[in-house]
């Protein structure tokens, strides 16, 4: 080897090392298993508002895995199954990492809380869950606040096919509103992007088009899910 080919060669060694100390991991598309939650834990019953939701992650979504019902009204609402368990679950999806449930049959995401404060009362908080009457679901316009805390995501960079869309957008939302995109050569700076970025919880390398799409959910949008190689999520 010449010696510019050494450097370059050293140059792309170094820069592989230090990427893959990134704590990103990538997740099998086809498979789409949602991130594994160790547990659950409840924080407190917080306010919240119909004109300026506290938890907004489901905003302007249709479907995310099999939940469907409201959600682009910024929350899942399900008069018979909604529990803590199916609202974390639910979620998980996104890799949310806090969950609400208010007045019985509402769950709502989100990756911060507290906006319009805590509550003057747990006892606020009073509502039965529909789906487990043993389970407080939030009250009128209180949210019963849980955080989710995912098992981490271990493995070797993979190359996938991306096939299957967990994520749709609601009906006049653009699809490119759960995701946005910038130039990259390769995964590698794909995913350094995505792990700069507080915003993005997974990213997606596009090889035909040298670009990525970093993305505010760790649930693929059908638009990406049908052009990219490569997938990757944060744990």
């Amino acid at each position: 080897l010449t010696v510019t080919a050494r450097c370059a060669s050293m140059q792309r060694s170094v820069h592989l090392t230090a990427l893959l100390s990134v704590p990103l991991a990538l997740l099998f598309l086809v498979a789409m298993s949602q991130p594994s939650v160790l547990h659950h834990g409840y924080i407190g019953c917080f306010v919240d508002s119909n004109s300026n939701r506290d938890l907004k992650g489901l905003t302007g979504l249709k479907t995310i895995g099999p939940f469907t019902d409201k959600i682009e009204l910024a929350y899942f609402f399900n008069g018979y199954t909604v529990t803590i368990e199916s609202c974390s679950s639910l979620c998980a999806l996104g890799r949310f990492r806090y969950f609400g449930l208010q007045a019985s049959a509402f769950c709502f995401c989100g990756n911060s809380y507290g906006l319009h404060g805590a509550a003057s009362s747990d006892s606020e908080c009073n509502k039965d869950c529909y789906g487990n009457s043993s389970q407080i679901c939030g009250g009128h316009d209180r949210n019963s606040i849980y955080e989710n805390f995912y098992a981490p995501e271990t493995g070797l960079f993979k190359r996938v096919a991306s096939t299957k869309s967990m994520l749709t957008t609601a009906p006049g939302q653009p699809e490119n509103s759960t995701y946005w995109s910038q130039e990259a050569t390769g995964v590698f700076e794909c995913a350094a992007a995505c792990h700069r970025s507080p915003d993005c919880l997974a990213c997606a390398f596009v090889q035909s088009s040298r670009m990525c799409r970093l993305m505010r959910f760790a649930a693929v949008p059908g638009e990406v899910a049908s052009e990219a190689q490569w997938v990757w999520v944060k744990p």
